[in-house]
């Protein structure tokens, strides 16, 4: 296949494109935090409120002093003195949580920030919550060993995108296509085995279990929603017809039923990185 320029295909979704977000400590932003100590005043002004400091001690950042009720968070007020280190931009100070919202990465797909408990995949030089990661144009979301491509930022699969090199249907053969062929969603065994292990039990989750079991398994919440809906649905049937059966038969052994492998976590380390484990030094 013929590859140009403007195009990125990957054979599959490898480790390497499944990276920590960058951390306020990364290499680019670490020039922005500081560690302070606590020092006695020599009649010195506080640089955040201008008096002259004559409290038993001071807080030294960066060569500048503040009473200790003085270094605060910018944003959310809160007081500084019980960290071991701040963020400073532009002379303003900023404690750990707001500096990584208000200047760490951002997915590239809903521009939302991505917190420290997020988990994110990389491509090239963007991040994606794993939610996001999903084709544009079927909007399938892609999983571990898939092969996908980038095309002008646009994420797609490897079906789309040899679709686009060939030059694909219509944009009006598309949408009647779309209208009248249902995309159709495969699991892998991995994500299967957490999917049962979850409806063994509960079969019918809340909206919260729901979005956790989302997020294991890397699918969206209303696939997961529709696999618990269609599965109930198959164990009611089956439930039916075994009264049936028994109300028109002979009593017979109950079949045994099917084991149900323990729950693995389909994501392992070399398939994704938990971005909670970037570190924040001193």
């Amino acid at each position: 296949m013929r590859m140009t320029d403007n195009y990125e295909f990957t054979d599959s979704v490898p480790s390497g494109y499944e990276e920590n977000v960058s951390s306020p400590d990364s290499a680019e932003d670490a020039i922005d935090r500081y560690s302070f100590t606590m020092l006695k005043p020599d009649g010195e002004l506080c640089f955040g409120c201008g008096d002259l400091i004559v409290d038993r001690y001071l807080l030294r950042v960066n060569d500048q002093s503040y009473h200790v009720s003085c270094l605060r968070c910018c944003a959310c007020r809160i007081g500084l003195e019980r960290q071991s280190s701040c963020y400073i931009k532009g002379n303003n100070v900023y404690c750990k949580m707001d500096y990584t919202r208000e200047f760490g990465a951002k997915c590239s797909k809903c521009l939302r920030s991505i917190q420290p408990n997020d988990w994110v995949r990389k491509a090239r030089d963007n991040v994606y919550h794993l939610a996001c990661f999903a084709c544009d144009s079927c909007k399938r979301q892609l999983s571990t060993g898939e092969e996908f491509a980038l095309q002008e930022d646009q994420v797609l699969c490897k079906t789309h995108y040899v679709e686009s090199l060939e030059g694909g249907p219509s944009k009006e053969d598309g949408n009647m296509k779309s209208k009248t062929k249902r995309v159709r969603t495969t699991f892998t065994e991995e994500q299967v085995q957490v999917l049962q292990a979850n409806f063994q039990l509960d079969s019918n989750p809340d909206g919260q279990d729901l979005e956790r079991i989302a997020q294991i398994t890397g699918l969206s919440k209303r696939v997961t929603q529709v696999w618990f809906q269609n599965s109930r649905a198959r164990q009611k049937k089956q439930q039916q017809q075994s009264r049936s059966d028994c109300g028109n038969s002979s009593p017979s052994p109950a079949s045994s039923p099917s084991k149900i492998s323990s729950p693995t976590h389909w994501m392992n380390s070399s398939d994704s990185i938990h971005s909670d484990s970037m570190s924040y030094s001193d």
